[in-house]
């Protein structure tokens, strides 16, 4: 069986600066509404309104659009921006990946990047109206383990320094571009399209107390059991450069991934 021309298609938004997807199949009808108001009158029929920057847990500006759902109960979504309508054919579809922590049921189906734009997509029955309360890192710092039997490359990261094997190592990006999702926990900093793939992006310093990296102006990616997933770098040390931290962390990487 063909699918329908409008779930070959899906119509790009933003909400809370943030930009987002639906499929055009799941859009009954587009109004522009004054902002501030709240249920929606559409041919008629009074909707409840869902902003959907409220309910991911975002800061937004005038929700100036109604996106009319065909799902029963019908609502109406609340957005700031439209980016216009994507054939599918044309756009790269991703599952999120498997180490991006989300509340479940998650409410992404996945990510379309069209142009080198990451647009999470909708999943419109998992939204409500309600803030959804974010995912969160679990536990506290992992243990540092000893020196690798191996060569390693070391990082800083805030005022702390991480040892990485060379054998898990398999890119550093320079001035890589992050898109955000939210609801994640602080330790996760976005998504990274790369090499045709998309990859999680995990702040480790976070782990050890650290604040976030206000810009991540590098990542490493490292093997996680054949996914690659970003760590965040301040910068890459050279052989035997001092830097004044008491110690370099080696945490089991695996098991960072396997927290985040």
């Amino acid at each position: 069986m063909t699918s329908l021309p409008s779930e070959r298609k899906a119509l790009l938004f933003s909400a809370g600066g943030v930009r987002l997807a639906i499929r055009l199949s799941q859009v009954r009808e587009i109004l522009e509404v004054p902002a501030g108001e709240g249920d929606v009158v559409a041919r008629g029929e009074h909707l409840p309104s869902s902003y959907v920057s409220t309910v991911l847990g975002l800061s937004g500006g005038a929700a100036r659009y109604a996106l009319i759902t065909e799902a029963a109960p019908r609502s109406a979504l609340r957005v700031e921006a439209l980016h216009g309508i994507v054939d599918l054919a044309t756009a790269e579809t991703f599952q999120l990946p498997v180490h991006t922590l989300l509340p479940q049921p998650s409410p992404y189906a996945g990510a379309l990047v069209t142009k080198g734009e990451v647009a999470l997509e909708l999943t419109v029955s998992s939204l409500g109206f309600a803030p959804i309360e974010p995912a969160q890192d679990s536990g506290g710092p992992p243990p540092s383990l000893g020196p690798w039997l191996e060569r390693e490359l070391r990082f800083a990261r805030g005022g702390l320094v991480f040892g990485v094997p060379i054998s898990i190592l398999m890119q550093v990006v320079e001035a890589p571009r992050l898109a955000p999702v939210p609801l994640t926990p602080a330790s996760h900093r976005g998504l990274l399209v790369h090499g045709r793939a998309l990859h999680a992006v995990v702040d480790v310093g976070v782990l050890y107390g650290q604040p976030p990296a206000e810009r991540a102006s590098r990542v490493l990616l490292l093997d996680a059991g054949g996914a690659a997933v970003g760590v965040v770098a301040d910068r890459v040390l050279g052989v035997g450069e001092a830097t004044g931290a008491e110690e370099t962390l080696r945490p089991p990487w695996d098991a960072v991934f396997g927290a985040a």
